[in-house]
């Protein structure tokens, strides 16, 4: 009985991890204070739930509107100034790379 009990509670406890797991964006970002940061997903999935932007390009910010939306909401924005300028954000999401283009 104590081995079921046991049992029970180590599984419950990894569904509860895994569950958490899949509501969350873990985003590695290029900041000497803090390393990573965490953003709330709109809905459960594995997808980018963990996303490392140090090397990324305006090209995998358009690839990625899902994260990116998040960041505007939540006003984390500031995690992508070394790719793009925040405020273009929103038109990189519409418009694609070509909206960081002059003219």
């Amino acid at each position: 009985m104590l081995n079921t009990l046991k049992t029970l509670v180590i599984l419950i406890l990894l569904a509860g991890w895994g569950v958490a797991g899949m509501s969350l964006h873990v985003v590695r970002i290029p900041d000497a204070t803090i390393w990573f940061g965490v953003v709330p997903k709109n809905r459960l999935g594995i997808a980018d739930t963990y996303l490392d932007v140090r090397s990324w390009t305006v090209q995998d910010v358009y690839q990625h509107p899902d994260l990116v939306r998040r960041l505007i909401a939540t006003d984390k924005t500031h995690w992508l100034k070394h790719i793009v300028d925040p405020n273009l954000l929103p038109q990189v999401l519409e418009k694609g790379p070509a909206a960081t283009q002059p003219g």
